[in-house]
């Protein structure tokens, strides 16, 4: 028999209940009144092969475009955009399966996905400096309203790479949600995923976060986090300032294959830059020269001219 006070607390919970009927998320943010420009089918130019076969990250200094790539040495690649020629690379220690890269003076940001930490590195050598913990690291869900993830439409530019070896000790299920129910005899949850890109404004970090869905902004001297920003979808990818004075960045979702414009200060969403259904997947992405640079995860740079 149900007693009188646990009979009050179901009766006041009901209303709350009510109010997320099933397939609302009322967490998830309302895309629909934002301005949306369309990069047109057919603007979509692939360049050429990059230095490595896993892409996963992209900056650019005045020296030119890094490149950062997932494979199993972690090259950070610097290479002129225009052709695609290399200049200088180098590995960066204490990475696993590298997302995103910043240069910062003489320290490289990388977020290191698969032991969910952000790696400061020599930008000149590749050398550990410090590791940090990710905020809102963890494992990839998905929702009922989440869009079908996105598979590349390009060949890859290399032979395959392996995966590199599971940490001793840690359960090897992959960073996405899988079928949710895990083995009997398991002790700890799956390991999850981390960082997938990074953005650097003085003393502040943007640091997107798939598995919390948000963009977290944190103060490099003291790692407290300062703000929090939704992401559009459940996929974010790598970022890119919009502007000299860093008031607004252009934010990834590969599986809306979209960037959204977000205010850096309230991140605010105003903007919808929509590509072609035909386009590869955004991986590493920067503006240059009047063109998002792109680079999809098999090898690949492609690029569209900004909309006017």
């Amino acid at each position: 028999m149900v007693d009188r006070r646990r009979l009050l607390a179901m009766a006041a919970s009901a209303p709350v209940l009510a109010a997320f009927p099933k397939l609302a998320f009322a967490a998830l943010p309302n895309l629909s009144g934002l301005r949306t420009r369309n990069v047109a089918s057919g603007a979509i130019e692939v360049l050429y092969k990059t230095p490595h076969a896993k892409p996963n990250g992209l900056d650019v200094t005045s020296e030119g475009m890094w490149i950062m790539d997932q494979g199993p040495e972690n090259y950070a690649s610097l290479i002129n955009p225009q052709n695609g020629n290399l200049i200088r690379e180098y590995t960066c220690e204490g990475v696993r399966s590298a997302s995103g890269i910043a240069i910062d003076g003489d320290t490289a940001w990388i977020g290191s996905t698969y032991n969910r930490l952000i790696i400061a590195v020599d930008s000149r050598t590749g050398k550990l400096k410090a590791k940090y913990s990710t905020p809102g690291a963890g494992q990839i869900y998905r929702t009922v309203a989440d869009v079908p993830g996105r598979r590349t439409n390009l060949k890859p530019a290399y032979p395959p790479v392996p995966p590199p070896p599971p940490v001793p000790g840690t359960p090897t299920t992959g960073g996405r949600q899988g079928a949710g129910r895990q083995d009997d005899a398991a002790q700890v949850g799956p390991a999850g995923t981390g960082a997938h890109c990074i953005l650097v404004k003085g003393d502040l970090l943007y640091v997107a976060v798939p598995p919390a869905r948000a963009i977290f902004v944190i103060d490099k001297n003291t790692w407290v986090v300062q703000n929090m920003f939704q992401t559009a979808g459940s996929r974010p990818h790598d970022m890119a300032w919009s502007n000299d004075a860093k008031t607004h960045f252009w934010a990834s979702d590969s599986d809306l294959n979209a960037f959204f414009l977000h205010d850096a200060t309230t991140g605010v969403m105003s903007e919808r830059l929509q590509l072609p259904s035909d386009s590869p997947v955004i991986h590493g992405a920067k503006l240059w020269n009047g063109y998002m640079y792109n680079c999809d995860d098999v090898g690949w740079m492609f690029r569209f001219r900004m909309p006017a």
